[in-house]
């Protein structure tokens, strides 16, 4: 038998078991989020909703702050829950019921709720808080059962396979948001997105409920102990980690602008509602592409490059909102660049902060980095809606420009990262 085939089947018989079921379960469970969440966008989509039913700026960025408080906020506390369970499935499972509130405000559209403009609002807050809070635990359990079931570099894979397919899926969900919200009226134009969105949250949910969960490994007493001392550990002992998420923060506060480039684009810029279409198409091919050029990056050197790249982008886009802001002509016209900087931003956080951090923390405490991680990034939930105070106070200069200087700043923190084997704690 030659060297290769050997090495070949080593790499075979070193794989967990039912390998290629898990993989294809979560390829679809990934392509189906993906392409549901490019229905429901945060920086296009939703917002552009709320705003036909309020002119208030703040309750525009309360769409960012709801999901991002309702997903971040309780995952510590879900951590603590689940971090000694022996299997997590079965959380991640009854996470998943939280999807079928997208066919709740569906139903609501389609029944003529819109007519009562506050009712509707509320509805929609508290369906898409309640979707944020239940999908907050499937996110801790999915990320321990895939960093079980598929190995680190086949992960990477399936990660850049995945964003590939949902991103090219995406770019004709532009399309058709596009087509949607120009030739039908409203409500219904909303009302067939959320519905649309709804199917293929169904058909991810599906693909979960498939997925075989491989038994938990057996920690030894070094690992345990750092488990079981849990999140205190993980902050006062592990200067990489609170380094980590202080990048995080810092590139998370360009959700200060986020929200509003909709707003600015048919306000301040003039173009038509139908360009929302072209900022979905904008974001998802960028985040295409990035994902295959990124996973490459990260392949050869590893996920340092990906965070600083990543983060680079999220200063350029507000720094071109402001641009075209304020000189007009042609940058008006390539205003979806904007979008284009968010598509790569939203391929690095899985292929370099979430790969940076597992591969830095002691195996078998996963749920509790991940949960603390996450709970202080909640932090930022209030950015969008801070960004909406900001924007009524002062005017989009100041919002685009302040992001800027804070998401720059956050760029340089990203140059001080170490290598991830040198970031590990003693």
């Amino acid at each position: 038998m030659s060297k290769d085939a050997v090495e070949n089947t080593e790499d075979t018989e070193a794989l967990p078991p039912h390998y290629g079921w898990n993989f294809g379960a979560f390829m679809v469970d990934f392509v189906g989020f993906g392409v549901a969440f490019n229905f429901v966008s945060l920086t296009s989509v939703l917002p552009a909703f709320v705003r036909r039913l309020t002119d208030s700026a703040p309750l525009v960025g309360l769409v960012s702050t709801t999901f991002r408080g309702g997903w971040l906020l309780p995952q510590l506390a879900v951590a603590h829950l689940i971090k000694d369970k022996p299997r997590k499935k079965p959380y991640m499972v009854a996470g998943t019921s939280g999807r079928v509130l997208w066919w709740v405000v569906a139903l609501a559209l389609w029944a003529g709720l819109a007519h009562h403009p506050s009712a509707m609002l509320a509805l929609f807050f508290a369906c898409l808080a309640l979707w944020a809070i239940t999908d907050a635990v499937v996110s801790l359990a999915w990320f321990d059962i895939i960093a079980r079931a598929i190995p680190l570099k086949q992960r990477g894979r399936l990660v850049g396979i995945a964003q590939f397919v949902s991103g090219t899926a995406g770019v004709g969900v532009g399309a058709l948001v596009g087509l949607i919200l120009e030739r039908r009226p409203f409500p219904d134009n909303f009302a067939l997105i959320f519905t649309l969105a709804g199917v293929f949250l169904t058909l991810a949910a599906t693909a979960l409920a498939l997925i075989r969960e491989p038994p938990v490994q057996d920690m030894d007493s070094s690992t345990s102990k750092q488990a079981q001392d849990g999140w205190l550990t993980a902050l006062s002992k592990h200067r990489a980690f609170r380094h980590l998420i202080l990048c995080r923060m810092m590139i998370g506060l360009m959700d200060l602008a986020s929200p509003f480039y909709v707003g600015h684009a048919e306000e301040a810029l003039h173009l038509p509602q139908s360009i929302i279409g072209g900022f979905v198409a904008a974001q998802t091919t960028a985040g295409m592409i990035a994902s295959l050029l990124l996973g490459l990056i990260s392949e050869r050197w590893g996920p340092r490059q990906v965070i600083r790249i990543g983060s680079a982008a999220a200063a350029i886009g507000p720094a071109f909102a402001l641009a075209a802001h304020l000189s007009g002509g042609w940058m008006t016209q390539a205003y979806p660049f904007v979008y284009v900087t968010l598509g790569v931003v939203n391929s690095i956080w899985m292929l370099g902060f979430t790969n940076y951090m597992l591969e830095i923390v002691p195996e078998g405490t996963r749920p509790v980095y991940i949960g603390l991680g996450n709970t202080i990034m909640g932090i930022l939930t209030l950015a969008p809606t801070a960004g909406g105070w900001l924007l009524e106070a002062t005017s989009y200069t100041t919002l685009f420009g302040l992001t800027t200087v804070l998401v720059a700043l956050g760029f340089l923190l990203t140059l001080r990262l170490k290598p991830p084997q040198q970031a590990k704690p003693a």
